[in-house]
This record gives structure tokens, C-alpha cells and sequence, in this order.
């Protein structure tokens, strides 16, 4: 092998990029949401193709997270599991299509599954709210009865603050800073 190839093999094995903070920070997330949804068998939804559908006026999103993670941040339009009972108690017309999210996924796959048995098109939202920040998402909270756009996502511990996108900021319970 001539001596030039031999030296840029080596150049572009030394000069080869290593993955940047924010692509660690996804993987980290794609990582546990497979970790948390093992055994969780239902449709998904990317991050990605959910933000080019998040106006679609046939899109229901339901946020399953308890009410102190919904009170940090929401994504747009979302409804809570008791809301969508309510509103669709009369049942669920066709044509529409559910994505509910958590934090990492479990608790919405969870949710899906019992979806699916009504008869109910729904998918999981891979890698919950921590993947749609690491598409820049939309988020909001209620300030007085107006949804604001915030970038405070909840999380359950310290280190769960470095699976989020750099431009986000993590709150947990022990922090108390809604």
C-alpha cells in the first residue's frame, strides 16, 4: 500500500469527529427509553416526525406525566389523560390519531397499550419529552389560564439533567423551582 493511503487512513481515523455534548445527550435518551420501554409492544412516533405533524388538526397528544410535571411544561395541544376521557367519552372518532408521551416513554407506552385494546389509534412518543427537546419542540406551561412558551422541562433526578437539550433546563421535585 503506497505510503500516502497509508496516511490518510491515519489522518481520518485521527481527525475523525468525535460526537459533539447535544449528539451524546440524544443518545443518552434513545439508550434509556429502549432501557424503559422493554417489553412495551405499540406503534411509535420520532421526535422529528411529530414536530412536522404537531398542528395537524387530526393529531390528539395526551401528556400521561403526573400534574407537577405538567405544570413545569407541556407540548402544545396536549391533553392530560382525564381530559381525554372526558372529551372523548362518547367515543373516539375515525380518522384521528393519538401520540401520548412521558418523560423517557414508559409511562405512555403503558398508556398506549390500554389505548389499543379500545380500538384506539395511538402511538408512543419515542423517547418522550427529553427526545422532543432535542428537536428544539415547542414547549408551554399554564401562567393564569394563557400557555407560555418555556424551555423547563421536569425530570426525577440530577443526573436526568444531562439528557436534555443544552438549551433546555431541567427541574426536579428537590429543587421546588417550577
Amino acid at each position: 500500500m503506497p505510503l500516502f493511503f497509508i496516511f490518510a487512513l491515519i489522518a481520518t481515523s485521527v481527525f475523525a469527529q468525535a460526537p459533539s455534548r447535544a449528539e451524546k445527550r440524544a443518545a443518552k435518551v434513545r439508550e434509556e427509553y429502549l432501557k424503559a420501554t422493554e417489553g412495551i409492544h405499540v406503534p411509535t412516533i420520532r421526535a422529528d416526525s411529530l414536530k412536522v405533524h404537531i398542528n395537524d388538526t387530526d393529531l390528539v397528544l395526551v401528556d400521561v406525566r403526573q400534574p407537577n410535571e405538567q405544570m413545569v411544561s407541556m407540548l402544545p395541544h396536549a391533553l392530560t389523560p382525564y381530559e381525554f376521557s372526558q372529551k372523548f367519552k362518547s367515543g373516539f372518532p375515525k380518522g384521528k390519531n393519538v401520540v401520548a408521551y412521558c418523560t423517557i416513554g414508559h409511562r405512555s407506552g403503558l398508556y398506549a397499550q390500554q389505548l389499543e385494546v379500545r380500538d384506539i389509534p395511538v402511538r408512543n412518543l419515542e423517547g418522550g419529552i427529553l427526545a422532543w427537546t432535542h428537536v428544539s419542540g415547542i414547549l408551554e406551561r399554564d401562567s393564569a389560564g394563557i400557555k407560555v412558551p418555556t424551555k423547563k422541562v421536569h425530570v426525577y433526578a440530577d443526573d436526568m439533567k444531562n439528557w436534555i437539550a443544552l438549551d433546555y433546563e431541567a427541574v426536579w421535585p428537590e429543587q421546588n423551582n417550577y
